[in-house]
């Protein structure tokens, strides 16, 4: 929803200007969760937290000015190794957590100005998200789709937003949050920088919410022998399905995490030791960075900018398919599951999500016996028929499949076979919306359609249009 610049503060200070894209800048519903980004940033004063210094408007741009930070984060840091074919010292993989979980815990426990808790939970915590300096230090990034108390806009029941790989088991399932769903994000960064391998990688999006919601999670140790057993009990505690299973807080998971790292070093600056890895992974990026701010602060011309991502072609492995084999059930009854799919369009695009998963079986136990080869099973036989639901918001959007007519939503369509159709909405006052599908399950789609913009009212007639007066900026900074 927005765009990033490098930008300088009349003293030479380098900051990072974020705007949102011109396109939705006219939607109300966009314009109103960048606002609650920007209050919700100025709140969050902490060391450990990216900083907010402003929002503010001129014309139809809105924009948000915060602290530029010199680093990589850390998901460039995993493609960085992995192209090296390095790990990760474990004592800092736990480090790097445990300064999150500071100033995640900060923002866990905010109340505005009256003393009512805000009850802030970030939704988006991932790799991408945390930024690690060339210095040393952690800082957490984007609340852009984080819940709190006085927000402007709400998620509706059963949407799920945030990176579907990162996200709690109850956040798949659209459920209610609260600060613990950040600690299970939290367990998977910890998992994937203490081992160097994704956790919920899969082939795509249902797979993975299935991963999350309902397979057993591996041991770090099935992958890595002399991963260290206490750190690996900090990390399965954060990837606790039930979340009544997992630490309290974010200081208690640091607490945890500081304790581990006691046992494993004896008087090490893990901080320093931060910034010597940075120094010698990104060498090159930071002699890059430090001529570019040089002219930033000269305000001389700058020719080139370093590329805003690292590695982007590296692939960090996942974890391999044998450390996360399903036990056999105890008895014949089988759990069934239903899969619910979200259909979010905006702009055209089509995010598809699950909603409903059984509970699954807690962590897999240690490794049986290899079994005898089998014969590969069969192929499942093919589906009697496929019923897609389409359901909208509002409702009432007239339903086009390929060209034809077929009612309003809430409508259902039956398939004799997988196919793909073309979907066309319309409804008075919203946007029309056109996508493509494929259909190869049973599926329910709710889409949010988006509210039509308003032309400019037209000059009455024999009158001239008054001049307009630049708009006012209603923004004031936060510091």
């Amino acid at each position: 929803m927005a765009e990033i610049f490098l930008g300088r503060e009349t003293d030479g200070r380098p900051v990072v200007i974020k705007r949102i894209l011109p396109h939705l800048a006219r939607q109300q519903n966009f314009v109103a969760m960048f606002v609650d980004e920007a209050r919700i940033g100025s709140l969050v004063h902490h060391p450990n937290v990216v900083e907010v210094f402003e929002l503010g408007q001129v014309g139809t741009d809105l924009f948000l000015v915060m602290e530029y930070l010199a680093g990589e984060n850390a998901s460039g840091m995993m493609r960085r190794l992995t192209a090296r074919q390095e790990r990760l010292p474990m004592a800092l993989a736990a480090y790097i957590v445990a300064e999150a979980c500071a100033g995640l815990h900060h923002a866990h426990e905010l109340h505005d100005g009256a003393g009512n808790a805000l009850h802030l939970v970030h939704r988006d915590i991932s790799l991408s998200n945390l930024f690690i300096t060339y210095t040393g230090e952690v800082k957490v990034l984007d609340f852009g789709i984080a819940t709190a108390a006085h927000r402007l806009t709400r998620t509706a029941t059963g949407q799920v937003k945030g990176k579907f790989s990162y996200m709690s088991p109850e956040q798949c399932r659209g459920e209610a949050l609260d600060a613990r769903s950040d600690l299970f994000s939290l367990g998977v960064v910890l998992y994937e920088l203490s081992t160097g391998r994704r956790l919920f990688k899969k082939a795509n999006e249902l797979m993975v919410l299935k991963a999350v919601t309902e397979q057993p999670i591996p041991r770090p140790t099935r992958e890595l022998p002399d991963y260290p057993p206490e750190l690996e009990a900090v990390c399965l505690k954060a990837l606790s399905r039930d979340r009544d299973d997992r630490y309290s807080s974010a200081l208690e998971m640091r607490d945890a995490l500081l304790a581990v790292i006691a046992k494993l070093v004896v008087t090490e600056d893990q901080g320093a030791a931060l910034s010597a890895t940075m120094s010698h992974l990104f060498a090159e990026r930071i002699d890059e960075k430090r001529r570019m701010l040089s002219h930033i602060r000269a305000n001389t011309k700058l020719e080139s900018m370093p590329a805003g991502d690292v590695d982007e072609n590296v692939e960090v492995p996942q974890m391999t398919e044998h450390s996360a084999t399903v036990p056999p059930p105890a008895a014949k009854r089988r759990w069934p599951y239903a899969l619910a799919a979200v259909a979010l369009l905006a702009g055209g695009a089509v995010a598809v999500y699950a909603l409903g998963f059984a509970k699954p079986a807690a962590v897999a136990p240690a490794p049986a016996p290899a079994p005898v080869a089998a014969q590969p099973a069969p192929p499942p036989p093919a589906p009697a028929g496929i019923t897609l639901t389409i359901d909208s918001v509002p409702s009432g959007a007239k339903v086009a499949l390929d060209g034809e007519a077929r009612g309003t939503t809430p409508f259902e369509l039956h398939l004799d076979t997988a196919r793909n159709v073309t979907l066309d909405l319309a409804l008075a006052g919203y946007a029309p919306l056109h996508q493509e599908l494929a259909i190869a399950k049973d599926q329910s789609l709710l889409i949010p359609l988006v509210a039509a913009a308003k032309p400019d009212m037209p000059a009455r007639p024999g009158k001239k249009s008054a001049k307009k007066k630049p708009d006012a900026n209603p923004f004031q900074r936060f510091d």
